[in-house]
């Protein structure tokens, strides 16, 4: 048995838990200092999830270079035996290399084979579509909701998504720009990953379809991708009917307050931007309280939506809003209008709605309704801003209304 003096033993103590640190860290204070050689790479950013390659690389270099370290000290320290030490030493730290890489083989295997379990687990209890693709997108892992989104059938095995390419699902530029992504992941230091993005998809039906699709990279020994796609069809479907409620009036279908506002400023500044004209028309039912106290309430609601049918089909253009203002009165946005052409709309406008009926909801024939309608048109600069050319348009407005009513006035 080697006997160390005082001095070597403590240099060996010393030596043996730098080395331990190397690898683990400050067992006091928690804190990782970790040091690599030229060959070797720092583990992932969790000290609890060392990579199985750290594993492979590290643990044998550093249990191998702790050995000779300590061989060495102590040849240095004893006489006698330096010659019987280093060959016996040296047959043992073969065996010992031996065995540490047997042992790290082993450990490799089983977190790889665990991982692995863990993932394919996790991709069949998605609630979403999932895939795995490899890093040339080769399909690995289909859960039952991703076949039945992209194969268009519940029925079908994931085995049938198994070895796909991943790519000829994507649309272009989508797809270039995916191919694009995996070859600047080869060439740089940096996982391939988005977050949610929307794009289109190539159905196996011939068909596309919208989608929110997000990819994350793994970090296992061969990288792995997990792309999670979300069709947005029904949420878009859902969307549309949520803005259409939100921005329609819902007895007569015609735009409400709120999208008349929003498109007087839009059309506003890109008329004046532009240099073109805009004109806005205001629309009011002659006596139409009279109406609702003659007929009631739910004739007038008829009268009003036979008359919003008639404004419909007067406008000139597909730029142009038609909305309902307030109670019974309605106003147009018309851009790229000038003062004829609003004066001309108006004048149709009147022509439609003098030669409506109302049998057809029960009235007699005797009964009509006429409108007052005043415009404003900004073209040479007349008007600041859009609500003074919306405050002039009521004021032709109220003068027609003075003037007798079921008439048309411009803004002087």
């Amino acid at each position: 048995m080697l006997e160390l003096t005082s001095t070597a033993e403590n240099q060996l103590t010393q030596i043996s838990q730098v080395n331990m640190d190397m690898f683990i860290g400050d067992t006091k204070t928690g804190n990782i200092n970790c040091q690599f050689g030229v060959n070797e790479r720092a583990p992932s950013t969790n000290p609890l999830k060392l990579e199985p390659q750290f594993l492979s690389n590290n643990l044998a270099n550093h249990t191998i270079s702790n050995r000779m370290i300590n061989n060495q000290t102590i040849s240095n320290h004893t006489g006698a035996h330096t010659n019987a030490s280093t060959s016996a030493n040296t047959g043992a730290n073969k065996a010992d290399s031996n065995q540490v890489n047997t042992d790290v083989n082993a450990i490799e295997t089983k977190l790889g084979g665990n991982a692995l379990s863990s993932l394919s687990t996790l991709v069949e209890h998605m609630m979403e579509a999932m895939i795995v693709v490899d890093e040339f997108g080769n399909i690995q892992m289909a859960n039952r909701h991703a076949v039945s989104l992209l194969l268009d059938c519940d029925k079908t095995s994931a085995n049938s998504l198994i070895g796909q390419r991943w790519q000829s699902y994507l649309c272009e530029p989508q797809k270039s720009h995916y191919q694009q992504m995996i070859l600047e992941s080869r060439l740089e230091p940096r996982p391939l990953n988005h977050l949610p993005n929307e794009t289109t998809l190539n159905m196996s039906n011939g068909q596309t379809i919208d989608v929110e699709m997000s990819i994350t990279h793994f970090p296992m020994s061969e990288p792995l991708f997990g792309i999670i796609i979300r069709d947005l069809s029904k949420y878009r479907a859902e969307y549309q009917q949520l803005y259409k409620w939100a921005s329609t009036d819902c007895l007569t279908e015609l735009a409400n307050r709120r999208v008349f506002d929003a498109d007087l400023k839009h059309h506003w500044k890109n008329c004046l931007e532009q240099g073109d004209p805009i004109s806005v028309l205001i629309i009011d039912i002659d006596h139409f309280k009279s109406f609702n106290d003659n007929y009631g309430h739910v004739m007038g609601d008829r009268c009003l939506q036979k008359i919003a049918n008639a404004i419909k089909s007067a406008l000139p253009n597909e730029d142009c809003t038609a909305a309902r203002y307030g109670g019974e009165e309605f106003a147009l946005v018309m851009p790229n209008c000038n003062t004829e052409e609003v004066q001309q709309t108006a004048q149709l406008i009147q022509q439609n709605i003098n030669a409506l009926t109302y049998m057809d909801i029960g009235l007699d024939i005797s009964v009509t309704i006429s409108v007052s309608q005043g415009h404003a048109s900004e073209i040479n600069g007349q008007f600041r801003t859009a609500n003074a050319l919306l405050c002039a348009a009521d004021t032709a407005l109220y003068r027609a209304k003075a003037e007798g009513r079921n008439r048309i006035n411009a803004c002087c």
